[in-house]
């Protein structure tokens, strides 16, 4: 086998260091990628997790509102009903009404 001179040695290490410096480059951008796609991922699942949100909260609203119509039409029925109920049946509804409290209350 030759014996190698000085400048092949030197050479052959400046190549090698490049090499390695061009791989320690490749990586670091793979990683510098990869963290930009964790980034752009993350992002979309806040974003998707704010539109549901806001697609509850909405939902949420529009319950509320019905809610909200039919109590009120629940109220106008009752109170048509009671103005248009007898002044004997107001007396024995109060009672009942009085009795069934009465009754709640000592349970």
């Amino acid at each position: 086998m030759a014996k190698m001179t000085m400048h092949q040695e030197l050479d052959m290490l400046r190549k090698e260091v490049e090499r390695l410096k061009r791989e320690k480059e490749e990586a670091e951008r793979r990683a510098a990628q990869k963290a930009l796609e964790e980034e752009r991922a993350k992002k979309e699942e806040e974003s998707e997790a704010e539109q549901s949100i806001e697609a509850v909260k909405e939902k949420a609203g529009e319950i509320q509102e019905g809610i909200e119509d039919e109590l009120h039409e629940l109220v106008d029925t009752l109170k048509k009903e009671y103005e248009n109920l007898s002044p004997l049946a107001a007396v024995v509804l109060f009672a009942l009404g009085a009795a069934f409290g009465r009754a709640l209350s000592s349970n």
